[in-house]
């Protein structure tokens, strides 16, 4: 077995030494692809060690100037990764003795054995290797525990890793903002996973889809009686994530009385259950995410300023997907590798050509619209290679029901269509004419934001392709 490239460096005053050193690891096969370096005294060997790093020194005791014992000595302190070996004229005594308390890994006594040395020299560098072996299974196996669906290695996503790795141990509030599909929700879960709160609850709640008379209910609770229906006691999603981490998706879906709740619940470190009045001190860390921009909202009036600087004590802003899209390749591979053991087919590759095309589009569903578009190429695809032509849908989808409104014929617009397909036509049709502004396109079809959105979530649930 060839040692792996190592450099040494050799430190003595005698020529012959070094020349016997250095010809041991020329010769000796093993450690042939050691680079060797030669200092004729300690201030030559500082002045070496100073500039680059050894994986091994060897130093006579005695040399003119300083001793060996103090590049031993300089060298436990400045670089403890390097190991170190002590060439003395004498066996023990007290100059081993002080260069082992140094941090030499062994001395050798002269004249030096070369059976001896090989065993030496391989001992340190088996555990070297040793070492850095499992510094990188650790590695490997944190990566792989903690950051189980967070896939890609871009820049942009190595900063948000590095900030999520900062804040996670903390108890301060996370507001994590970004389209939709950009997987807020995942990043939520990694600053969960990576705290202290990892071995308690971390509850999800999704504050668009929950209707407004029950919302409330399902953060705080309430008491037996509350209200028609409330046959018992019953804890709400801030109780069940005591001591854990609570996730309050879409949170400007909230309506402004739940917030000032919720802000009391920030500042109080307590909630109150419907239909009590006693307080109970919770130890819950508050993650929420938005789609939409906080700053907009509150000039709007729908979201209020004291919550959001609450909540945006540590803001994360995940980029959309062709923004990094870098992460494509990763993510595809991992979509692909997932959609085949779920649907029970053979394992498929993608082509480069392939690839290309999906790093060519801009996913303006993010992550979600690229999973699904793996998931639906992997059913229509019979071969084991996925090519372009299974991705033909990308390039007609993506306003194939949504309006134009400057070619707009409301003779053709209800022909054939059901009133459902009416309906989502219509509410398309608005958007796109407000340049998808759900506030304003909500005011223009006379219903409430939080119905458009529901309808919208409806939408996607029966063609998530689109989305």
């Amino acid at each position: 077995m060839i040692i792996m490239k190592k450099k040494i460096l050799i430190v003595d005053d005698e020529p012959l030494i070094r020349d016997y050193l250095a010809t041991f690891f020329t010769t000796t096969r093993e450690f042939s692809n050691c680079r060797i370096d030669i200092a004729v005294n300690a201030d030559e060997a500082i002045a070496k060690i100073k500039e680059k790093n050894f994986d091994l020194i060897f130093t006579d005791l005695k040399m003119p100037g300083k001793s060996g014992l103090e590049v031993i000595k300089f060298v436990g302190k400045q670089c403890p990764e390097t190991d170190t070996v002590l060439l003395t004229a004498f066996s023990g005594g007290d100059s081993a003795r002080k260069a082992m308390a140094y941090g030499a890994y062994e001395y050798i006594a002269k004249p030096i054995s070369v059976d001896e040395l090989e065993m030496l020299v391989r001992r340190i560098f088996e555990r070297q290797n040793l070492i850095q072996e499992n510094i990188k299974l650790q590695q490997q196996l944190k990566d792989k525990i903690i950051y189980p669906k967070v896939i890609g290695k871009s820049k942009a996503l190595t900063e948000i890793m590095d900030l999520v790795k900062m804040v996670a141990p903390t108890n301060s509030t996370i507001l994590i903002t970004g389209e939709s599909g950009t997987g807020k929700e995942i990043i939520a879960e990694a600053i969960h996973r990576l705290s202290p709160r990892t071995d308690h609850n971390f509850v999800k709640i999704n504050c668009a889809a929950i209707p407004e008379s029950l919302i409330e209910s399902e953060l705080f609770g309430f008491e037996k009686g509350a209200f028609t229906g409330a046959i018992k006691k019953t804890r709400g999603k801030f109780e069940i994530a005591d001591k854990g981490s609570i996730l309050l998706d879409e949170i400007s879906e909230m309506d402004l009385d739940l917030q000032a709740k919720l802000l009391r619940v920030i500042q109080e470190k307590e909630i109150i259950r419907i239909g009590s009045e006693t307080p109970l001190k919770i130890n819950t860390r508050i993650i929420a995410t938005s789609n939409r921009d906080l700053a907009e909202e509150i000039k709007k009036g729908t979201f209020r300023e004291d919550l959001f600087f609450r909540l945006n004590i540590v803001p994360i802003l995940l980029p959309p997907l062709r923004n990094r899209k870098d992460d494509i390749p990763a993510l595809v591979e991992n979509f692909l590798k997932k959609a085949c053991i779920e649907l029970g087919t053979k394992k498929k590759i993608i082509t480069s050509e392939a690839l290309n095309l999906l790093m060519s589009y801009d996913w303006p569903g993010n992550i979600r619209e690229l999973q699904n578009a793996i998931e639906r190429a992997s059913i229509t695809t019979i071969d084991s290679k996925i090519t372009t032509k299974s991705f033909s849908f990308l390039n007609i989808n993506q306003d194939s029901r949504k309006i134009n409104p400057e070619n707009f014929n409301p003779e053709s617009f209800f022909d054939g269509k059901t009133l459902f397909e009416v309906e989502r036509d219509l509410i398309f049709y608005t958007l796109k004419k407000t340049e998808n502004n759900k506030t304003d396109a909500a005011k223009i079809l006379g219903v409430t934001a939080r119905t458009l959105r529901n309808k919208l979530h409806l939408y996607e649930e029966q063609n998530p392709e689109e989305f």
